[in-house]
């Protein structure tokens, strides 16, 4: 009975092994992603309301997680260049790919142009109006994002983001909210975390937001795909900072300080 059941469990060993053997072989040297990169397209497209298109092949890593890799892509809507990206980055369920449709768990990508404006030098622009100092933006074209990495899923007509944290330059943010596509609307609420490294420093000079240094501060992203605005409440984060600096002064000449710097509440608005 033990030598049978031993006999029994080798077959489905060998029977295994050679099924993992021709995946592997198939994924390896037959299946081409790049037959299914329309369908992917498409799929986003749709799924988004948008105009994606994946410029250059498609590479297909069979690690822990199936990843479909692209050396770049872009972003329209209404023909208008929104987003492009030198990297993305996808996590897929790969049966489903072969079936002809596409669950993405999880994107990424890294050194991306948000088109419409410049988010890090509008808040180091209405940082130095609040102080009373002018900062001209050098570059109003485009947002320069190291990286964007989300996960979340579609359901009921709304795609929602569990997860989405971004970097750029001067911040680092991470948060959650829904996009719906029909409507073109989006809401995302987010922390953002102003970096202070040398090399930031350095780029802006007298300039740098050093109130906003090593804070989170609350961030909303609302609108449409075409004119979002991103909303950042810096007065409560300033006034706190002041205080502190001026701690051993009366609570009149902190009041009339804060009255200076900051009439009334005041949120940044980054139309794009």
């Amino acid at each position: 009975m033990i030598i049978e059941l031993i006999k029994m469990i080798k077959k489905i060993s060998y029977f295994l092994i050679t099924i993992i053997i021709g995946f592997i072989f198939y994924f390896s040297f037959l299946f081409d992603i790049n037959d299914y990169k329309k369908d992917l397209e498409s799929f986003v497209s749709k799924k988004a309301n948008i105009e994606f298109e994946i410029r250059g092949n498609l590479n297909l890593d069979l690690g822990i997680n199936t990843k479909i890799n692209a050396e770049s892509l872009s972003v329209k809507k209404d023909n208008i260049l929104l987003l492009e990206s030198n990297s993305f980055s996808a996590i897929v369920s790969l049966a489903h790919i072969i079936r002809g449709r596409f669950d993405i768990d999880s994107i990424s990508m890294a050194n991306s142009k948000l088109y419409g404006i410049n988010i890090d030098e509008s808040i180091v622009k209405t940082y130095n109006a609040l102080k009373g100092t002018s900062y001209n933006i050098k570059n109003n074209n485009y947002s320069a994002i190291r990286t964007i990495e989300a996960n979340g899923y579609y359901e009921n007509e709304l795609l929602n983001i569990k997860d989405i944290r971004i970097s750029t330059d001067l911040l680092s943010a991470s948060g959650f909210g829904s996009i719906k596509p029909s409507t073109q609307s989006l809401n995302i609420s987010a922390v953002s975390y102003i970096d202070d490294d040398d090399s930031i420093k350095n780029k802006y000079g007298k300039y740098f937001p050093k109130y906003l240094a090593k804070t989170e501060i609350p961030m909303l992203i609302f609108g449409n795909y075409n004119n979002p605005e991103i909303n950042i409440k810096i007065s409560d984060v300033i006034t706190k900072k002041i205080k502190e600096e001026l701690k051993n002064k009366t609570i009149k000449s902190i009041k009339d300080k804060i009255k200076e710097k900051i009439q009334s509440d005041i949120d940044i608005k980054l139309p794009f």
